[in-house]
């Protein structure tokens, strides 16, 4: 997951053939890390084209093509983003998935868009729900609930936070302080306990529920809710899960959301609260994909062509991932193993600033505890690794 030593396209920009009438005979993914959509799109036999910002070997290993580029203000650079997808996939038969990065840039979407199919959500909706007054005004007229908000200083700030319209990841995400909230910054009052998402595909007009998740976080200077990973089980009764699949076919019906999507919600003495929709396959998804034998993009393409597929036992597996973030800058050594239960693998010789992702470790079974204790137990190999390759 970090910069990647070259940021030069790898191999032919073919797709096998479309699997499917409503397909694209050639896909274009663009996503921070595009690894989860691309394998994904390999379980159903397609070989996309991939721009993201890290290019990392398992990327490059299920892709066509790879193209690195480099961060923006608002996820990408803009030129960098429009010179590589113009490279890779020139306007023409070619469909574009999305996946993280754009969610403050719909402006670049559109970009993106021109002479391209674009199987998900498109500009417009993702700026309205992008967008918290239009946001928030939705969800206020379908009467679903949310953490009160204001766009003034509160009088009790330590119970506030600041948030952005694009508080994709985490970022943009920080305490309250006594200043004036500005452009798209808004003051949300802060509740404890985990956050919680759920994952699903819909069509515009129903929804299939993949499942309910748990979502964590770690802090870092400036970001103290960077998200870290998740695991698909959530503290839920099922009052409140029928509650939040309610309110999700209600923003479905109303917006018109097609493909996987995810809301992120709050639990609070009984009511879940919304936080905010990702109108775009998001990282959840590596907690299913596994689950559905011609992965989750393959549903999605279909989702996005009017076709809901069933999701029967989906999340039956007890299955959680976490980022491993450096502790100091290190570059990858040549001679590191990386086990199968790693993803997002850097290229040897990518340098990795303190505090940076450096790779994703996952694990599954028959109970949470055991888990996520195996998460906890696999980060620390990853690094003892990499600290006895580097000597």
């Amino acid at each position: 997951m970090p910069t990647s030593p070259s940021s030069a396209a790898t191999d032919r920009p073919e797709l096998a053939p479309a699997m499917g009438a409503q397909w694209p005979e050639r896909l274009l993914i663009v996503s921070r890390s595009a690894r989860m959509l691309v394998v994904s799109a390999a379980r159903a036999g397609l070989r996309p084209v991939a721009i993201d910002l890290y290019g990392d070997c398992d990327t490059r290993e299920a892709a066509a093509a790879v193209a690195t580029v480099g961060p923006g203000p608002r996820g990408f650079d803009p030129r960098q983003l429009l010179e590589a997808a113009a490279r890779l996939a020139p306007p023409g038969v070619c469909g574009l998935v999305y996946g993280s990065g754009l969610d403050g840039a719909p402006e670049l979407l559109e970009q993106l868009a021109v002479g391209r199919r674009v199987f998900g959500n498109g500009p417009a909706l993702l700026r309205q729900l992008k967008t918290p007054a239009e946001f928030f005004s939705l969800l206020r007229r379908l009467g679903i609930p949310y953490p009160e908000i204001r766009t003034t200083p509160p009088p009790d700030p330590d119970r506030w936070l600041v948030k952005s319209g694009c508080s994709e990841g985490g970022n943009g995400v920080g305490f309250c302080a006594q200043a004036a909230a500005l452009g798209d910054r808004y003051f949300q009052r802060r509740l404890p306990g985990d956050a919680m998402s759920a994952l699903f595909l819909a069509d515009g007009e129903n929804a299939r529920i993949l499942g309910f998740n748990t979502l964590w976080t770690v802090s870092q200077p400036g970001r103290p809710f960077l998200f870290a990973g998740a695991v698909n089980r959530a503290d839920l009764s099922s009052a409140q899960r029928r509650a939040v699949t309610a309110q999700i076919l209600h923003l479905v019906r109303e917006t018109g959301l097609k493909g996987l999507n995810s809301v992120d919600f709050m639990e609070d003495g009984g009511i879940c609260r919304l936080l905010e929709i990702n109108p775009r396959p998001s990282a959840t998804m590596a907690l299913y994909d596994p689950d559905i034998p011609e992965g989750l993009l393959a549903l999605h393409l279909s989702a996005c062509g009017g076709s809901l597929a069933p999701v029967v036992g989906a999340g039956a597996t007890v299955r959680a991932f976490r980022a491993v973030f450096a502790p100091r800058t290190l570059t990858v050594p040549a001679a590191l193993f990386w086990p199968e239960w790693c993803a997002d693998r850097p290229l040897p010789g990518s340098r990795i600033g303190a505090g940076q992702p450096l790779c994703t470790v996952s694990a599954e079974g028959h109970d949470r505890r055991t888990v996520e204790a195996a998460l906890a137990e696999r980060a620390e190999a990853v690094l003892e690794a990499l600290y006895r390759a580097a000597r």
